[in-house]
């Protein structure tokens, strides 16, 4: 089992604490890092990079989504999206990772269904663009399904396959926010999952809870995905070592680790 973890996103802590952490953990190969606040140069990533390439870590890398929106109607700010995008999946390459996770965008009008059908093809076209653009630097962008809030777009896991299969490019599943949209471990296998972000809650609350304190189960869900023969990063989104350190012994008592 690959196992990955991500830099904290709910807390500002430095760096190299996570990295620290990461690299002394023997069971986590992989780590995400967070491409935006606080981990993002405006201008230079150079002292990012080489305090990076100085861990025995392996890296994925998240794109910003902190007022990022590949799916906005104003062509300015699209753009600007697109272009910090690329960015990241510019970091992954330096980083030699070939995994970025994307979320696909939001939209305040979900209940105006001619609107959001222009929303979704402007999504579709951005995130095709990004694609493009990721596959000619040898880099997957892998978009992650969204959790049930107001405004994220494909929390529809199904509706989000579709539009990945129009577009050719893989997905990040996250289980913990396709279970807050109404999905179990039964409706969440996809060919083209490359990438897995895991983390427990009640169903309701995108609470990124450790695993085992939820109500997904996840024993089905690994057996599910071992038996397709997924080969790629499970990556614990948690907000703190106490929580990767639990989802370990959870791990642990599967006979998985």
């Amino acid at each position: 089992m690959k196992l990955g973890a991500s830099v904290f996103p709910r807390k500002i802590i430095p760096i190299e604490e996570s990295l620290d952490y990461f690299e002394s953990n023997r069971h986590i190969d992989y780590m995400e890092l967070f491409h935006d606040y606080p981990n993002r140069d405006m201008n230079d990533e150079k002292d990012l990079i080489d305090k990076m390439n100085s861990y025995n870590l392996k890296y994925t890398v998240h794109a910003p989504f902190i007022e990022v929106n590949p799916a906005s109607v104003n062509p300015a700010l699209s753009k600007a999206a697109i272009e910090e995008i690329k960015r990241s999946i510019d970091l992954a390459n330096t980083l030699d990772s070939d995994i970025v996770v994307i979320h696909p965008g939001r939209s305040i009008f979900n209940n105006d269904k001619e609107y959001m059908k222009e929303v979704y093809s402007i999504a579709e076209k951005n995130l095709k663009t990004i694609g493009e653009y990721a596959k000619d630097n040898g880099v997957h962008t892998c978009i992650e399904n969204l959790p049930r809030l107001r405004g994220f777009m494909y929390q529809d896991i199904n509706q989000l396959h579709d539009s990945l299969e129009r577009t050719d490019l893989p997905m990040t599943l996250d289980i913990g926010h396709a279970y807050t949209a109404g999905f179990t471990v039964d409706d969440v296998y996809f060919d083209n999952i490359k990438h897995i972000h895991i983390h427990d809650n009640d169903g309701v609350h995108d609470s990124h809870l450790p695993l085992g304190e939820g109500i997904i189960d996840f024993k089905k869900f690994f057996e599910i995905f071992s038996k397709n023969k997924y080969d790629g990063i499970y990556n614990f989104e948690l907000s703190s070592k106490d929580y990767i350190e639990k989802s370990i012994e959870y791990l642990k008592s599967l006979k998985l680790i």
